[in-house]
């Protein structure tokens, strides 16, 4: 293989499908016609329109849910809100009139990639992908009538934004090599702003009132992580001021007029304006109550301690209020589950402000939650200065998403109608647990059911438990749901995350068939009753398993998934990956990957499960032809009648496909899991299960132009 070599050439596996990376070819297209063909005659057809009837139901009962946290900003309401027909935002004004300010600029389809309101609620920055598409470029949208819409092109994809006196400061340039620019949000030319650091680098920026401006730096392809600080108004050359962290790795920062705080092993503070004058680069420690940020070590193994759940990092920090001494918001992973806690003025003063209440000692910990959970963008009230309340979304897989306004009136509620998240535990191949999380499809347990797994085992991204239509179908038809937090993810700490990195990468494969056995062995599914849906390096575990064990699942989906380790570094952002997989260019790590490698490990001859591989024509991360020539070696070798198909859309992209498309390929997918594993969707919509009704929103306690304090969305 001409493109691996310092002695790893000799192990150069064999590579009859190469031909199908070239997706111009005569060859390749042809073939692509011949898989298009095939999935039109697909077995599972008749089951189709009867999937597609449950999923109707689901999303008609849920007509706009809410993906990401509302947010609050010059005394309006910012909400994002996802429908059938794709994405919209809602602004909500005080005297209770409702804008759509995305109308005419979103399509059919199209999907909010990000969203940031200016302090002062004038307009909202968007970020939209289109087609598939992670395109860059920003929309600045305005929230009252007869204001211009503005696009900015050269916004970088999953640009990070500041308001700053009478300018917009984001990142601009490509995925990864970024630049610094500023302009006028109403008009004027771009301004490129001079960095602390020379380029090629990617940048994350934060912003907060006052001009207050702190700057993440990393050299690309690689090098140290630095952070910098300035007071910037728009007429000057920035300042930048180095930060001394003493090497500390923050997790979650977020700052007001005066301070920045900062979570790294320890909650730090720092003096904004020392910072803007010269006087100090060094953050202090925060004197705050000891259940907040315990000292909990990680095991070598990356396996809970004791049986308990190991604590990670704070993944969000918001400031509630100004002043030296706001309030304060931590979320934190606690093993595979949330935890939230709200802190008001006097955590960082001279002790505890208020009675102590479920381990903290100046506030209640107002939330335990075992699926997604996410803390909305810093609030502003309508004077642009920073608010006392922030919003949070959860998710509960079975019944939507609900959001809640911390306040500081009273503790969180949560709806009493919720789904039963269940832990369960396998036994990796070297005897490490490895936690499972279980969603019912009724009351708890209930004996074997059709089970659908899902994981994910990579970069240190936890995988959540969340709402998705075509998983709460799964549910309705009478199916079990498990998440295998597998090692490689971020679930249970960097160390855990480090045990399923380059050569680890085969023992995350192991994680998830032992849980599939597990499922079976406990009589939560049947032996011939599992099914897989994952995706990305999801998808990856996945295919790697049913390779490597091909009785194990009875059907399986993997979108956008690599199949062929020997070439990952070859197109897409492959480049970027060694750290996670090994260099196929070193021997050492190019046997690594062989030995779990999808494409390398089919043998002919061999029964395969029915598995249908989707993937995008723009998928900018992992090329098509990767579950391209997966999908042709199985085809080719499968002895058994399973079918294997692929779903390919000129219109898809990494993160999905446009609504309709992507509704089809979900009823596409419950019909080839449910005819694998033996799950049927009712004919006639499904009785809900007893249960005590959702409780109805109260009545916000503020005058404020927020409907109600807790909303339930699917």
């Amino acid at each position: 293989m001409a493109d691996i070599d310092h002695g790893a050439a000799q192990l150069a596996p064999a590579d009859p499908y190469r031909w199908l990376e070239d997706a111009d070819a005569p060859r390749t297209r042809a073939w692509l016609a011949e898989q298009r063909r095939l999935l039109a005659a697909r077995p599972q057809r008749s089951d189709e329109p009867a999937w597609a009837a449950l999923l109707d139901r689901v999303e008609r009962e849920a007509p706009d849910r809410t993906p990401t946290p509302p947010a609050e900003a010059g005394g309006l309401l910012f909400r994002h809100e996802r429908g059938p027909d794709g994405d919209f935002l809602t602004v909500r004004h005080p005297d209770g009139t409702r804008r759509t300010p995305t109308e005419g600029v979103i399509g059919r389809g199209d999907r909010i990639a990000g969203w940031q309101p200016e302090p002062h609620g004038g307009f909202v920055a968007v970020q939209l992908h289109r087609d598939g598409a992670e395109n860059g470029g920003l929309h600045l949208l305005p929230t009252h009538q007869g204001g211009r819409p503005r696009h900015l092109p050269d916004a970088a994809p999953y640009a990070t934004l500041a308001f700053t006196g009478e300018a917009l400061v984001y990142t601009a340039g490509t995925r990864t090599e970024h630049t610094l620019v500023a302009r006028r949000p109403a008009d004027g030319p771009a301004r490129r702003l001079a960095l602390p650091v020379p380029g090629p680098v990617r940048l994350t920026l934060h912003g907060g009132p006052g001009g207050h401006l702190l700057l993440r730096t990393r050299p690309q392809p690689s090098g140290p992580v630095r952070w910098w600080a300035t007071r910037w108004t728009g007429r000057t050359v920035p300042d930048w001021q180095p930060l001394d962290l003493d090497g500390r790795r923050v997790t979650a920062l977020d700052l007001n007029e005066t301070v920045c705080l900062l979570a790294a092993e320890e909650l730090l503070a720092l003096d904004l304006d020392a910072v803007a004058r010269g006087a100090t680069r060094r953050p202090a420690a925060v004197a705050q109550p000891a259940a907040v940020l315990p000292a909990v070590a990680l095991p070598a193994a990356g396996a809970p301690s004791g049986g308990g759940p190991v604590a990670g990092p704070v993944t969000t920090l918001r400031v509630l209020g100004p002043g030296p001494t706001p309030g304060l918001a931590l979320l934190r992973r606690l093993g595979t589950t949330h935890r939230l806690d709200v802190h008001r003025p006097g955590w960082a003063a001279d002790g505890p402000a208020g009675g102590a209440s479920d381990g903290t000692a100046d506030g209640a910990t107002a939330l335990h939650w075992p699926a997604r959970l996410r803390l909305g963008a810093t609030p502003y009230d309508r004077h642009g200065r920073v608010g006392g309340s922030v919003w949070l979304l959860a998710d509960d897989p079975r019944y939507g998403t609900w959001t809640w306004s911390l306040d500081g009136s009273g503790p969180v509620e949560p709806p009493e109608r919720r789904a039963a998240l269940r832990t369960l535990t396998a036994v990796g191949r070297d005897g490490t647990p490895v936690p499972v999380t279980v969603c019912d499809p009724g009351p708890q347990g209930g004996g074997p059911v059709p089970t659908l797994l899902t994981v994910y085992g990579g970069f240190g991204i936890p995988l959540e438990p969340s709402w998705d239509p075509a998983l709460e179908a799964w549910l309705r038809a009478g199916g079990r749901i498990a998440w295998v937090h597998a090692r490689g993810g971020g679930e249970l700490g960097p160390a855990w995350a480090a045990a399923g990195r380059g050569p680890g990468k085969s023992t995350t494969v192991d994680d998830f068939r032992a849980a599939a056995a597990m499922l079976v062995e406990r009589g939560e599914a049947p032996a011939d009753g599992l099914g897989a849906l994952a995706a990305s390096n999801g998808a990856l575990v996945v295919a790697a398993a049913l390779t490597r064990e091909p009785g194990l699942l009875a059907a399986a989906v993997c979108a956008a998934p690599l199949t062929d380790l020997a070439r990952y570094q070859v197109g897409g952002l492959g480049r970027l990956w060694a750290e996670e997989y090994g260099d196929p260019a070193d021997p050492q790590a190019l046997r690594a990957l062989l030995d779990y490698s999808p494409y390398h490990r089919v043998v002919p001859g061999t029964a395969y499960p029915a598995v249908l591989f989707a993937t995008g024509a723009n998928d900018a991360r992992v090329p098509p032809w990767h579950a391209w020539k997966l999908c042709a070696a199985l085809g080719q070798a499968g002895s058994g009648a399973a079918p294997v198909l692929l779903d390919h859309h000129d219109s898809g992209g990494h993160q999905g496909r446009p609504a309709a498309a992507g509704r089809e390929l979900a009823v596409r997918s419950l019909a080839l899991l449910g005819a694998g594993t033996g799950l049927r969707p009712p004919t006639e919509p499904p009785t809900e299960p007893a249960g005590p009704p959702c409780p109805h929103p109260r009545t916000h306690p503020r005058s404020t132009p927020v409907p109600s304090r807790g909303e339930h969305h699917r």
